[in-house]
């Protein structure tokens, strides 16, 4: 393999290894997206879900 042959082949790999690491930072980003789009869904249900039991255990002490 001669110089010529060898610089396109490092290039060739330069830009293979460029692509998978901007493939695995889109997937990081993606990744911490949902994971923040996921939790702020939870939070946001828990606290409706105990306001509603807040609300049904005044209804029951206000019956007994």
């Amino acid at each position: 393999m001669d110089r010529k042959e060898f610089k396109i082949e490092l290039d060739r790999h330069k830009n293979q290894i460029d692509a998978s690491i901007k493939f695995l930072q889109e997937g990081f980003e993606n990744l911490n997206k949902r994971n923040y789009e996921f939790y702020e869904f939870i939070e946001s249900n828990y606290f409706d879900l105990e306001e509603r039991l807040s609300k049904l255990e005044r209804k029951f002490q206000d019956l007994s």
